[in-house]
């Protein structure tokens, strides 16, 4: 079993945020847009619409990441920066994450991994077995194609 080294682990990640960000930002632009056209036609908005929308838009990179990895993590073991990578995300005994596992992992587990100055992404070399915070919490490891 070829674990994956940090520098792949980190380049697949820098990808899929890259990719993510740039999807967020497109979304920002059609949903500015769309208030902006409202906003010209003169018909106020009311709170109730404001104030809702302020919070799932808020919301919504949680929602994306947990979309994004829990698919193709449960689909192809796999997200598009590890597929460049050649590396991919699996259970210890080799099977791949339900989606559920695999949405929590992509969005929460990285968050908190992120939360105390990426101190669980640097876990990696502190951890015998080569793993990161979110590699514990969930029971995965990241190997080598």
């Amino acid at each position: 079993m070829n674990k994956a080294t940090f520098l792949h682990r980190a380049a697949a990640w820098l990808i899929d945020q890259a990719i993510l960000s740039i999807i967020y930002s497109l979304a920002a632009v059609a949903i500015g847009a769309i208030i902006g056209a409202y906003a010209d036609s003169g018909i106020p908005v009311p709170n109730l619409i404001v104030a809702p929308s302020v919070i799932v838009f808020s919301l919504a990179p949680t929602f994306g990441h947990f979309l994004y990895f829990g698919y193709l993590w449960s689909q192809r073991d796999r997200s598009i920066g590890m597929g460049m990578m050649n590396i991919r995300v699996v259970k210890p005994d080799g099977h791949s994450l339900s989606f559920l596992m695999a949405g929590l992992r992509g969005s929460l587990g990285y968050f908190l991994s992120g939360l105390i100055f990426g101190l669980g992404y640097l876990w990696f070399f502190v951890d015998k077995e080569q793993k990161t915070w979110h590699d514990k919490i969930f029971n995965t490891v990241v190997l080598k194609q």
